[in-house]
């Protein structure tokens, strides 16, 4: 557990793509304050989904700072969505949250982005799964029971391994028609994800931080580059 109080700084930009006009959440950066478990908001900055977030993410932080009277040296804990999610979008995150992490000394917190999002689910006590990351007829899908913790660290699944007792399902506009097709079979209710950077760092209380250098992005996939590159270097072979 992080020591209190602490100024953590939450950073969400593994989504941006997933942003519904007029719905709450989106790619932000938030600055909190921790202290005995009470998690204090002091500034938050949305991000615009539409702009590139490798030119607006440091300067919505700095405004971080300057809405808060806060400086870098005060962040003790960065808390960073390091999905799955857009390709980019998670690199930027993941590596501001290092260059920030290496020039304070703040402490690193890794949040999978389906923990991001299951903190802000309204399921009424009933367990429920996060389908990120869609992409042909695959998503990314987590479990989690009715405290809203992960029963599972997630795997890439098809609408076969949509599970038949699951009555809620978290997903954006993304999901594979198949899934929605297996949705509505099974009665199982869809609702629009909300990706919130002080969940970043509610979700951050419950994670040990780790070494900035092994702070990575969680890809479920290859990189469609790497896949690319390995077919075209693949040995050929002889008739």
């Amino acid at each position: 557990m992080p020591e209190t109080p602490t100024i953590f700084l939450g950073i969400e930009t593994s989504n941006p793509s997933a942003a519904v006009a007029g719905e709450p959440g989106g790619p932000g950066v938030a600055l909190a304050r921790v202290s005995k478990g009470v998690i204090e908001s002091l500034a938050v900055e949305m991000l615009d989904p539409q702009a590139p977030h490798d030119a607006n993410l440091i300067p919505a932080i700095d405004r971080l700072f300057s809405k808060s009277s806060l400086r870098p040296r005060d962040v003790r804990g960065i808390a960073v969505s390091i999905g799955p999610g857009g390709y980019t979008a998670v690199r930027v995150g993941v590596t501001t949250a290092k260059f920030i992490a290496e020039a304070t000394g703040a402490r690193c917190y890794a949040v999978p982005s389906p923990s991001v999002v299951a903190a802000r689910v309204q399921n009424q006590g009933e367990p429920f799964a996060v389908a990120l990351g869609s992409k042909d007829d695959t998503v990314f899908l987590t479990r989690f029971d009715g405290d809203r913790h992960p029963m599972d660290s997630g795997k890439l699944a098809t609408a076969a391994d949509l599970p038949t007792d699951l009555r809620l399902l978290i997903a954006d506009r993304f999901l594979p028609a198949p899934f929605r097709d297996r949705a509505a079979a099974l009665g199982v209710r869809i609702v629009t994800p909300c990706f919130d950077p002080l969940a970043c760092v509610e979700v951050a209380q419950a994670t040990a931080p780790i070494d900035p250098v092994l702070l990575l992005p969680l890809y479920p996939r290859e990189p469609e580059a790497v896949t690319k590159w390995r077919a075209r270097h693949a040995p050929q072979r002889t008739p």
